[in-house]
């Protein structure tokens, strides 16, 4: 979702920067805020310490991150939202951010929509995870970004993440990921040409 920087900031939004790996919020940390990336990319994610990670989802510029979780009224946080590059966020407070919502319905809409995007593909994805196929976890995840493109054709859509970036993504090995695409391309679901991936 994403809200005009100008109207944002008519509401009070003020602007902070982020660097590599600094947290926007972490996970336990009560919602307080409605984030929306000006720059930058951010995962939302939890963090197992020496273990690795389990990401929950990507955010790029234009996209707001956390505010489903601004409507949990007893709730914190399930994840950390971190930095993956330099970032810029505006930062609006939560009385601020429903004031908004409720002076305009289409920016309600759009909101609503949103929050149900996210939740139609959780649900698919956690659905992908009671298959023991591993490979159509992969595929699902995979799906769901190019979908989210608008994109139909086949090999149309260059996968944006690293093969340990989708392995964080889906709960798989490395391993499992890097053989899972390799029987993909010779079963012609994707191409992989100089390290990249198309489906």
């Amino acid at each position: 979702m994403s809200i005009s920087k100008d109207l944002l900031i008519t509401y009070g939004a003020e602007m902070i920067s982020l660097k590599p790996n600094e947290y926007l919020f972490a996970e336990n940390d009560a919602p307080l805020y409605y984030f929306q990336i000006l720059t930058g990319k951010i995962k939302l994610a939890n963090i197992k310490g020496n273990d690795g990670e389990f990401i929950q989802s990507f955010h790029h510029e234009g996209e707001s991150v956390g505010e489903v979780f601004l409507f949990c009224k007893h709730h914190r946080y399930p994840a950390s939202a971190v930095a993956m590059e330099e970032c810029t966020v505006l930062r609006l407070g939560r009385y601020q951010f429903v004031q908004l919502l409720e002076s305009d319905f289409q920016i309600q809409l759009g909101f609503l929509r949103n929050c149900a995007e996210r939740t139609y593909y959780s649900y698919l994805f956690l659905n992908s995870l009671t298959s023991e196929d591993a490979a159509h976890q992969l595929l699902t995840v995979m799906t769901h970004l190019k979908e989210n493109q608008d994109l139909s054709e086949k090999y149309a859509f260059k996968i944006p993440y690293t093969r340990r970036e989708l392995a964080s993504m889906t709960g798989l090995r490395i391993e499992t990921v890097i053989r899972i695409l390799k029987k993909l391309e010779s079963e012609h679901v994707v191409k992989i040409t100089r390290g990249r991936v198309y489906f």
